[in-house]
């Protein structure tokens, strides 16, 4: 049995037939007796996934599929059937994915899978790259990392990552130049960040963490990269930091992203979300602290000067300069607190806005004007400074 030779417009071509039939007809043209445990999810509608297999197959080979004994290779199709970019769901569990090239969970892949090497991670389509340990581009965003404590200022807390990015590593390993987010693998965690993607994680076998496997690799699950930075590594050298969150309720990611000229397919969504029950680990801000800098800026962004207004009342927000918590530890005080509107907030939280020791507010390295000060609000310049040096 041969998959590979399964194409997209095979695919959807057998979509086009599936429509024209109606599905139970098409399903016993195709001589599958028993549905798939996957649908294929296109443009809000759901296909058999092995019927589109067997017909996308015989119109590209001449030959039919054997499916009298399907059983593991349907893991095998619909892994096939994401890295050509389609997106499938789980009849049986009900869980939404992407396979192959494309982002979120890998059918037959399921948290705790370990693989020999990565030769294995890569053929299994969970990790496709076989050196790198980005996997990933700038324009797509990251679909999976590895970690494996290759890089001293890497830090693993279990559910939370702080993930060194690659780049600027002599034949020692030791970090001979600096790291930049133009890189391709960095870029690739920077457009997740702002997108939301998900990201797989695989650890490797690491005697320093309690968290990685004893040997060869394991797959741990989906993460967010919910902050990105740079500060000075411990090797001497600037190095781009990513704070990895793990997803504790699987989440439905959006197929890869097509030429532009073609729609994404309609994700199904869900009309009945769950809730579920979770322990985490909070810090307690402090409240006061942040309507106290609002209340002295009348709610008026520090940066560009809006004030915004939902019916009577005006809206701001609180933005700490250097980060509260791991790594940054920064103090939950009033000088360390910006007042600003959201727009600037995301900025700011993701570098492409920094403030000068001339109090110049820039965006994308351009000047657009001057922080707005107050008499009874200080701003400690060391926290504007540790900001500007993560993120220039």
């Amino acid at each position: 049995m041969s998959l590979e030779e399964i194409s997209r417009e095979a695919v959807l071509a057998a979509i086009a037939e599936h429509e024209d039939v109606g599905g139970e007809h098409f399903r016993r043209r195709q001589g599958v007796l028993r549905a798939s445990r996957y649908v294929v999810m296109h443009e809000g509608r759901e296909y058999d996934a092995k019927a589109l297999a067997v017909f996308a197959h015989r119109s590209v080979v001449g030959a039919a599929l054997d499916v009298s004994d399907f059983g593991p290779a349907e893991e095998k199709l619909v892994a096939r059937l994401g890295r050509i970019g389609f997106e499938f769901r789980n009849v049986e569990t009900h869980q939404l994915a992407v396979g192959g090239e494309g982002f979120g969970e890998i059918p037959g892949n399921p948290e705790g899978t370990t693989f020999v090497n990565r030769r294995d991670a890569f053929d299994r389509g969970v990790h496709r790259q076989l050196q790198a340990g980005i996997s990933g581009t700038g324009e797509t965003g990251a679909k999976s990392i590895v970690v494996s404590g290759g890089y001293s200022d890497d830090k693993d807390f279990g559910d939370e990552i702080i993930y060194t990015g690659h780049g600027g590593r002599g034949k020692s390993g030791k970090q001979v130049k600096d790291q930049s987010f133009s890189a391709s693998g960095n870029a690739a965690l920077v457009t997740s960040s702002a997108t939301g993607e998900p990201v797989r994680v695989i650890r490797g076998a690491d005697e320093k963490s309690s968290y990685a496997p004893d040997s060869g690799l394991r797959y741990d699950g989906l993460y967010r990269v919910a902050e990105v930075w740079r500060q000075l590594g411990a090797d001497g050298f600037m190095v781009c930091q990513f704070r990895m969150m793990k997803l504790t309720v699987r989440t439905a990611a959006a197929a890869e992203p097509q030429a532009q000229a073609t729609l994404m397919p309609i994700p199904a969504g869900n009309e009945t979300p769950e809730r579920v029950a979770a322990k985490v680990q909070r810090l307690v801000r402090s409240t006061q602290v942040v309507n106290y800098v609002k209340q002295v800026h009348d709610d008026v962004c520090q940066t560009c000067g809006v004030r915004l207004k939902i019916g009577d009342r005006a809206y701001s927000e609180g933005a700490h300069i250097r980060g509260l918590g791991r790594p940054h530890n920064g103090p939950d005080v009033y000088s360390n607190v910006l007042c600003l509107c959201p727009n600037c907030h995301v900025l700011f939280d993701y570098g492409a806005m920094v403030i000068g020791s001339d109090m110049k507010v820039m965006v994308h390295g351009d000047v657009v004007g001057e922080l707005r000060l107050h008499t009874d609000h200080r701003v400690a310049m060391e926290h504007l400074d540790y900001h500007r040096e993560h993120y220039s």
